[in-house]
């Protein structure tokens, strides 16, 4: 029996292919001229379907037709591709946003909203637009003129307002459209001003689905993180309230579907109602009715994007043709699948979700069932069926996946492997939920546990799975990449016998060899760490060992996916003391990272602080916020911390009203360390750095984060008084600001020669030891 309890034969028939070709050549050529212009594409259309004339009277020789007959058919279809891009691309040339994006002029306009709004992705920065939301125009105003238009737009929108627009709701709106990135059919990004106008609701049972995403939401917020957000992703791909850190985790884990709606959650669902109509006895007629039924709920709640469509229809039909030992059937309708939705949406040509799904689905078809049979002499069929499916949804979507990540996942497929069998079940569980939450929302917060326990492990399995060594290793991201990758697996499969064996060997011992050799290299984080400068890229986070698991973290980078890996590699589960230095994205923007699954027992900021989301963090997370100002003294662990800086309440709103600290570590009673101090500077620049020469603490430090990401707004009097032992300065790799700056920087190596920087050393570890500090880095490049 398979996951979805159907009996499949183990006799298979080859596959048919007739209709790969044609579905490859609409696929490149409508891939191509989607970065072209409509006459072009019209043209190239027009050209194809003339050869395709002049050849088909080639088909009455009977000695040509076997060949005739594919080349024709390839010509027709990439015709019909290139005059569907043609067409698609006139609309959008003559439409008025093209013009309007050109001039970058501002409209009023009223567009119908074709997906939920997705919060944008990066930190929130003051005046950066808050949500993203795809949508269609309906009509155009610009200079008094309203012109009927229907063509695709993303807005850029900021406010509460349009956090809640469902799809389908008509708004109208004002705002200057600007040009795109996208060469495809999206010419025109809309700077939103202000509110929806005029706003109009969508159909009877679209709001009954966004009625029911709510519900289903509403009762996961029951379960604990990060199962109360993976609940709605899973079952009808609501990310909204996903955080950084359980994305990453799994994008890292190579699981990354299950948080996207797919065939596999329709297949599961229509075999229910196919298993029920079986278990009752109804009609045939009634059995495809609920079937059919089923099919258009999945698709109102998982919303109706063309993307949803086609995961829908190759999921489906890939799992359902395996069940039935019927691939022969289901790679001709992948086929025919692609070469229809490809003409009804051009733009999926370029779309890696599309290139992902159709490869996967591919795979599972014709590489699945004969390993299934292969290895279920030695294992249960289920069992086999399991790993056959993830292999192989893994092993065709290598070529694409090194394109995205730039390396290549071992650790996916046994995550994929323990994983699936709980997704079906949370599936079902999930929409059964969704259905009671709208008639009982009280009982669906109880029953939601049933599929939210499935759900934990889920989670968990992603967890352990991102935190598995070596689980990549690193792989050229361009073409050259994706065909060296396509080939090396293509090789494997044609191989036999002997040569298949030692490919597998060889492959093992690729795997095994980085995961010993991490296995053998020194232990992170070094014995006896006292400090840390995380590597976030281009921001500070500086960690302070407080002991028993607990640290004093300064600053949080700009990410917090960065900040909170830090903290876990750290093994740190509280925080005693968060200081926030000044209200800079890149100090400041990963806090959400810190907090993650971590008590803080106050939080240390400046007087001006201004910093809407990082405040919106501490009072979810109940941190007691306290103003720095000079003089004060704090305590964790062997750390005294004196607050040199700012004094007085200076507010300039400068990057001189970052909080200063001098750190002072007094070692434990049977270390042989002597006593280590360290500055830690913030963002000061020259006034705030003049005006600290007057403090006698500052002459002679152990440890100096060198101010500003070693910036060159700095005074030289001042870092040649600190006279550091060690400096750290954190700045991000290729960093646009050219920061550490190079006078700073050869003013550093004149102080010391222990001058380390996290663009090129990762994550410093400073050990305290009987000569003074040590220090310890790990993912160094060791770049000049």
């Amino acid at each position: 029996m398979n996951p979805l309890g159907i009996d499949a034969p183990g006799a298979a028939a080859p596959p048919d292919l007739r209709l790969l070709a044609p579905a490859i050549g609409t696929w490149l050529c409508t891939a191509v001229l989607l970065g072209a212009g409509s006459a072009t594409a019209l043209t190239t259309g027009v050209a194809l379907l003339g050869c395709a004339l002049v050849l088909s009277p080639a088909l009455r020789l009977p000695s040509s037709e076997e060949w005739v007959t594919p080349v024709l058919a390839v010509l027709v279809c990439a015709a019909a591709g290139a005059l569907a891009v043609g067409a698609r691309l006139a609309g959008v040339e003559a439409s008025p946003v093209a013009e309007l994006a050109e001039n970058e002029s501002g409209a009023t306009i009223e567009v119908v909203a074709s997906l939920d709004p997705r919060s944008r992705s990066g930190p929130a920065l003051p005046g950066r637009p808050e949500h993203v939301i795809e949508a269609r125009t309906v009509w155009v105003d610009s200079g008094g003129e309203r012109l009927r238009s229907r063509v695709p737009v993303v807005l850029l929108a900021s406010g509460p307002e349009w956090s809640d627009l469902v799809p389908g709701t008509t708004v109208a709106l004002s705002g200057r459209v600007v040009p795109a990135d996208d060469s495809g059919l999206v010419r025109g990004l809309v700077l939103v001003r202000g509110p929806p106008e005029d706003v109009r609701p969508p159909g009877t049972p679209r709001v009954l689905a966004g009625l029911a995403r709510d519900r289903l939401r509403d009762a996961a917020a029951t379960l604990p993180d990060p199962a109360s957000a993976l609940l709605p992703a899973m079952i009808v791909g609501d990310v909204s309230e996903l955080d950084d850190t359980t994305t990453e985790d799994f994008q890292a884990s190579g699981m990354t579907h299950l948080l996207t709606v797919s065939g596999a959650n329709l297949a599961v669902l229509t075999g229910v109602a196919l298993g029920l109509g079986r278990w009752f006895g109804w009609p045939p007629w009634f059995t495809a009715s609920v079937g059919a039924g089923m099919i258009v709920v999945f698709i109102l709640v998982a919303r109706s994007e063309p993307s949803v469509l086609r995961s829908a229809v190759m999921g489906g039909i890939a799992l359902l043709a395996l069940a039935l030992g019927r691939q022969r059937a289901g790679l001709t309708a992948l086929t025919a699948t692609v070469v229809g939705l490809l003409l009804f949406d051009p733009a999926l040509a370029r779309s890696y979700g599309f290139a992902l799904s159709v490869l996967a689905t591919a795979a599972i078809l014709v590489l699945a069932p004969g390993w299934r049979d292969s290895w279920s002499a030695r294992l249960p069929r289920w069992v086999a069926e399991t790993i056959a499916v993830a292999l192989a949804a893994h092993v065709g979507c290598v070529p694409v996946l090194v394109l995205l990540s730039a390396e290549v996942s071992w650790v996916a497929v046994p995550a994929n492997v323990l994983a699936g069998p709980l997704v079906p079940f949370a599936t079902v569980g999930g929409f059964a939920v969704m259905g009671i939450a709208l008639l009982w929302p009280a009982a669906a917060a109880v029953v939601v546990w049933l599929p939210g326990i499935l759900v934990m492990w889920v989670g968990a399995i992603a967890t352990h799975a991102a935190r598995v060594p070596q689980g990549a290793f690193p792989w050229r991201d361009d073409l050259a990449g994706a065909v060296a990758a396509a080939a090396l697996i293509l090789v494997f499969l044609a191989a036999r016998g002997r040569l298949r064996r030692a490919l597998c060997a060889l492959g093992a011992l690729v795997v095994a060899t980085p995961v010993v050799l991490h296995w053998l290299a020194p232990p992170w984080p070094p014995s006896g760490w006292a400090v840390v400068a995380c590597d976030v890229g281009q921001g500070d986070a500086i960690v302070l060992s407080a002991g028993d698991h607990r640290a004093v973290v300064v600053d949080t980078g700009v990410e917090p996916t960065l900040v909170d890996n830090c903290l876990r590699d750290l093994r740190v589960r509280s925080l005693p003391l968060l200081v926030l230095t000044h209200g800079d994205a890149d100090h400041d923007g990963g806090i959400e990272g810190a907090l993650s699954g971590r008590a803080a027992g106050a939080a240390l900021v400046p007087g001006n602080y201004d910093s809407p989301g990082a405040e919106r963090e501490l009072d979810e997370g109940s941190v007691a916020v306290r103003t720095a100002e000079a003089g004060q003294r704090w305590n964790a662990g062997p750390w005294r911390l004196d607050v040199l800086w700012p004094r007085g309440g200076a507010a300039s709103g400068s990057n001189d009203d970052s909080v200063v600290l001098l750190a002072r570590w007094a070692p434990p009673g049977d270390s042989r360390a002597p006593p280590m101090t360290a500055l830690l500077t913030g963002d000061i620049e020259e006034r705030a750095q003049r005006a600290l020469l007057s403090e006698h603490a500052i002459r002679g430090v152990d440890l100096l984060k060198t101010p500003h990401h070693g910036a060159k707004t700095q005074d030289e009097s001042f870092l040649a008084a600190t006279r550091p032992r060690v400096t750290i300065t954190s700045a991000g790799a290729d960093n646009p600001y050219g920061h550490p700056d190079p006078g700073t920087w050869a003013l550093l190596t004149s102080l010391t020669r222990a001058n380390y920087r996290t663009d090129r050393h990762g994550d410093i570890a400073v050990v305290p030891g009987p000569d003074g500090p040590a220090v310890a880095a790990r993912g160094s490049t060791d770049r000049p």
